[in-house]
């Protein structure tokens, strides 16, 4: 009995450094692995920061760009409208001819231009001689007054808001100084924008 019990005891004393020494390992690697979290902490607030820092940049890069890019299509649109409306005088003006002998707005059969330069035979009715009917109604044609009109109104310039016209010799008088949207040829019946130079020239 007391050689059985001497080797229990020897085999206790055995197996508890190994226990301990297990505990201890764990105890170690658990301790090994808390600067790793740490770490990872870190470096996910660095992260975040740096998506901040990109964000703000965005912004004021989108804070500048975009005004620029928003006048840029108002001028767009504004090109857009001027060539439309020029096409729509320089048409009209046409169709005017055909049916006045070639006679442009402002020049009468005689050859004679409109001293008051008023584009009247373009938004009223008019005689074949290019003649204004007396109680200028934008319809109601009749045997005599059987053209026109060609306008309901004369369109602005988008780039002055101006639907004046003013009368010159040539194209190379244009653009006249002041405020008009147009500038018109009687001899010929061109027409062009009154705006800027470069817009004289479309």
């Amino acid at each position: 009995m007391t050689k059985h019990n001497g080797l229990a005891a020897a085999q206790a004393i055995n197996v508890a450094p190994a226990v301990g020494a297990v505990s201890t390992g764990r105890a170690a690697r658990s301790s090994a692995r808390r600067p790793r979290r740490g770490g990872t902490a870190r470096r996910r607030g660095f992260a975040l920061i740096q998506a901040t820092i990109v964000v703000m940049v965005l912004a004021v890069v989108a804070a500048v760009v975009a005004p620029r890019f928003s006048q840029a299509g108002i001028a767009e649109n504004r090109m857009d409208e001027l060539c439309n409306n020029l096409q729509l005088l320089r048409s009209q003006i046409e169709l005017y001819k055909v049916q006045h002998s070639d006679n442009p707005p402002m020049r009468s059969a005689d050859g004679t231009i409109a001293a008051d330069g008023r584009f009247d035979q373009m938004l009223y009715c008019t005689d074949a001689d290019g003649n204004v009917k007396p109680d200028r109604p934008r319809t109601g044609r009749d045997d005599v007054f059987r053209y026109g009109p060609y306008l309901e109104e004369v369109p602005a310039n988008p780039f002055n808001g101006s639907d004046t016209i003013v009368v010159v010799r040539n194209r190379n008088d244009v653009p006249v100084p002041g405020n008009a949207g147009w500038a018109y040829v009687p001899e010929t019946g061109e027409i062009f924008a009154n705006d800027s130079v470069h817009h004289a020239g479309l």
